[in-house]
């Protein structure tokens, strides 16, 4: 028995492996049904799909047990616990290692085993069956050919700046050579509430923040240039966090925690599953991990030294970057407040909260962390940064335009061709029969250069004509021209909802385990979808959207004297203050 191991960046249809035989072609990233029975009837062999082996929110809390044994272990001089951030950049990999292994027990113990490209995930199989796995990438030039390809695939997927980004996220994850050019700021004059941000939607969030209070004086420190795409307020002011970086790293520190580090990876193989990931060489870049870690430490630590930091206003404490000034501001008794730049985050299954206080948008984003993450309702509050309100009366829409929200799936092991093939053929379709068209409508992740020529592969000549793309920010101007919306689970749902616009999930499509979709139909925001076909049916389920959408809120502001007192005392008195609508 011959078994293809199909790597989530690989095609079963092109390939070196396409012109083989197989008796299972086993896909190791996410697909649906759709995919699968293309892909069945061309090799010629069943297909089967490890996304259909995730357990969701199960197998959250199981791997939140699981790493908590390394809770404790590595903490450095300034009081960071590097596997409470360590823990959460390995969590995918843990997810797809407990699927792996129901995988496993479906594939006969004797087959040949077969891989389109090595390394992880294929190498999680072969940790789980104990067997050898031969690739198509086994030689020299092979490997030399596939690192060729895989940066032509950057530079189609990107552009020339987000390529920068990228490499300086790879080779200068310390800042130590941006260090070397960047001049050093002079100090600010006034307390500042300090505003950490790795990507622009963070920023932006935090600007509107900001601009309800005009009189408060913010520093926006950026970890990479994508976060200063967004527009400033007036009394907040950028800074580059490589500024703040040193040349030099602390070294006998490094030597101290990679020593610990090396002691928890032997003691994590006592669990099967941790095992799976030791072997499977998961966590072979933590030694460098940590060296980068350390001396991104210690430029947040001058951040907070050097300025007179009142505050800390953070919107993701799961990136490395902005996780970091929140935990040493605290250990400093500096208030912090954190709020999430989407509708949820799901991560708090798996770490703590490490701020003061947490500012939800809305009843939904508060139900959800504490019923499904578990959060104590102590240190949450409702307090949006603007009124997101639906208007009184629906509008008259006169607009034919579809518009399907795409997201960056091949970051979450999904194909984008693939979700394309699935569902612009079927929105075409519905277009076409009411004399509309369809936009596709790119997330700032993904390249409108790519996706235009992987579309142009993709459909038909006369629903390529159909069919526009658009990147850039979600504005009013694009929203007034949408019939309706679809999208996998992007949180444009609420922006779709507050404009009066329906919008409908595609379930079977979802890409986090976090149940992030199950939490929009509960309040009523967005329309699920449980199959393709089911988007032929939009026009009649447009009819009664109106009438179900007008109890939904979807955000509840906060107030402008709350705000302030959370950025200087870090407390939620007087009590009475929890909700602010």
């Amino acid at each position: 028995m011959r078994v293809l191991l199909l790597h989530p960046e690989d095609p079963p249809l092109v390939g070196p492996w396409a012109r083989q035989k197989w008796d299972l072609v086993v896909d190791l990233g996410k697909s649906s049904s759709f995919s699968e029975e293309r892909w069945s009837t061309h090799c010629g062999c069943p297909v089967l799909r490890t996304n259909l082996f995730w357990h969701g929110i199960e197998d959250a809390k199981y791997v939140q047990r699981i790493f908590a044994a390394g809770r404790g272990r590595l903490i450095d001089e300034q009081g960071v616990d590097w596997w409470d951030i360590a823990s959460l950049q390995a969590a995918p990999e843990a997810f797809t290692a407990l699927a792996l292994v129901r995988v496993a027990s479906k594939i006969d113990p004797s087959a040949e085993l077969w891989a389109t490209r090595p390394g992880w995930p294929a190498s999680g199989v072969v940790a789980v069956l104990g067997k050898p796995v031969r690739t198509f990438e086994s030689g020299g030039m092979a490997r030399s050919v596939a690192h060729v390809m895989h940066y032509v695939g950057l530079a189609r997927r990107f552009s020339p700046a987000q390529i920068k980004e990228i490499f300086l996220d790879k080779y200068d994850y310390s800042y130590r050579w941006r260090a070397r050019f960047a001049s050093k700021p002079k100090g600010c004059e006034s307390p500042v509430v300090l505003v950490p941000s790795a990507y622009g939607n963070v920023s932006r969030m935090a600007a509107e923040y900001a601009r309800l209070l005009p009189q408060q004086s913010f520093l926006l420190v950026a970890a990479r240039q994508s976060a200063k795409q967004f527009a400033p307020t007036v009394k907040l002011e950028i800074r580059d966090l490589a500024s703040y970086a040193k040349p030099d790293a602390p070294v006998s520190e490094i030597a101290f925690l990679t020593a610990k580090w090396f002691d928890l990876k032997a003691d994590f193989c006592s669990c099967p599953e941790m095992r799976i990931l030791v072997q499977a060489g998961v966590f072979e870049s933590f030694p460098r991990w940590l060296h980068d870690g350390l001396c991104a430490r210690d430029a947040w630590s001058a951040v907070i030294d050097r300025e007179p930091v009142q505050a800390v206003l953070c919107g993701d404490d799961s990136n490395l970057y902005t996780r970091l000034p929140v935990l040493l501001a605290a250990r400093k008794k500096i208030p912090t407040v954190d709020f999430h730049h989407g509708a949820f985050d799901g991560r708090y299954l798996l770490k703590d909260l490490p701020c003061d206080i947490y500012l939800t948008k809305n009843e939904m984003e508060r139900d959800y962390l504490t019923r499904v993450c578990g959060l104590s309702d102590d240190k949450l509050m409702v307090g949006a940064p603007d009124s997101a309100q639906l208007p009184d009366q629906p509008p008259q829409r006169n607009q034919s335009t579809a518009v399907f929200f795409s997201e960056p799936y091949e970051s979450a092991g999904m194909r984008g061709e693939e979700v394309y093939a699935e569902v612009l053929p079927f929105l075409c379709k519905v277009a076409r029969e009411h004399g509309g068209n369809v936009m596709l409508k790119l997330h700032p992740f993904e390249s409108r250069q790519q996706r235009s020529r992987m579309l142009d592969e993709i459909l038909s000549a006369d629903d390529r004509k159909l069919l526009t793309v658009i990147d850039g920010p979600l504005s009013s101007e694009i929203l007034s021209q949408v019939w309706f919306g679809v999208t996998c689970e992007s949180t444009v749902v609420l922006d779709c909802l507050q404009a009066g616009v329906c919008c409908f999930l595609c379930r079977w499509l979802k890409v986090s385990p976090f149940d992030y979709v199950e939490q929009f139909a509960r309040f009523g925001v967005g329309e699920l979808l449980e199959r393709a076909e089911q988007l032929l049916e939009i026009p009649k389920l447009l009819e009664h959207f109106h009438a179900r959408a007008r109890n939904s809120k979807t955000s509840n502001q906060i107030d402008p004297s709350t705000l302030q007192r959370l950025l200087t005392s870090g407390t939620l008195e007087p009590p009475g203050l929890r909700s602010v609508s």
